[in-house]
């Protein structure tokens, strides 16, 4: 059976103690989620070349929208506050240009934290810049030490989507995040939140396959969890119908 390929976005950061001088980086996990899930995966670098990226694009069966640094608040119409992060205006500036080009082609899109959150600021959602905006009640959303780790759980509250179908209504999750989403986008539908009201994952109804998870699922099937590997199997098939 042939394997779809699989495009992962990637990080553009500076070498440290080495002036004018860049990478293309993403953790090795989410190469590892694809592989498991049955995939060819292929590292998308940063450029700013729409007929070049266009090209990549054509290469691909399905897109998986990797997690990273804070997305610009001018994105989503807000200055910058307290507690934001670091930002990468030239990754933000390739990442939406590879998502319109490529939900033209109506295939297969995850975004995984950072991923998740792009897409919902690309179809016009905002999001709170820490989770000190949040509200006052919020569980702990960034862990620390075991990567694999569950440390809360997230409820499926929609039932027409893949998540139900192979979890239903109570998931246990881990958690590497401090941005959140606030208003959700247009066209979208929230279909899993925390105890504490955060959206964990949402789904854009009418499209083949496009979902935004909050979790990290890469984390957890790169070592050894066979549960959250359904959810690349689940996406790298969709890559295949």
């Amino acid at each position: 059976m042939r394997k779809p390929v699989i495009g992962i976005t990637s990080a553009y950061e500076m070498e440290e103690g080495l002036r004018n001088y860049h990478r293309t980086t993403v953790s090795i996990d989410y190469t590892k989620g694809v592989v498991a899930g049955g995939g060819i995966p292929v590292v998308l670098p940063v450029i700013n070349d729409k007929e070049v990226i266009k090209g990549q694009l054509a290469l691909l069966d399905g897109l998986l929208l990797a997690g990273g640094n804070d997305i610009n608040p001018f994105l989503y119409g807000q200055d910058f506050k307290e507690g934001i992060g670091l930002v990468s205006p030239e990754r933000d500036q390739c990442e939406m240009v590879v998502l319109e080009e490529f939900l033209k082609t109506g295939k297969p899109i995850l975004g995984i934290c950072r991923g998740h959150q792009l897409l919902n600021v690309y179809f016009k959602g905002t999001l709170h810049q820490d989770l000190r905006y949040a509200g006052k009640n919020v569980l702990k959303h960034k862990q620390d030490f075991y990567p694999e780790l569950p440390t809360h759980k997230v409820t499926i509250i929609d039932k027409d989507n893949f998540i139900y179908r192979l979890y239903g209504e109570i998931i246990y999750t881990n958690s590497f995040h401090h941005q959140v989403l606030d208003r959700l986008g247009e066209g979208l539908t929230e279909i899993a939140h925390t105890d504490d009201g955060i959206i964990e994952a949402f789904q854009k109804k009418g499209h083949k396959f496009l979902y935004g998870i909050q979790w990290h699922p890469e984390m957890m099937t790169a070592r050894g969890n066979k549960e959250m590997e359904k959810t690349f199997v689940e996406f790298i098939k969709a890559c295949l119908e």
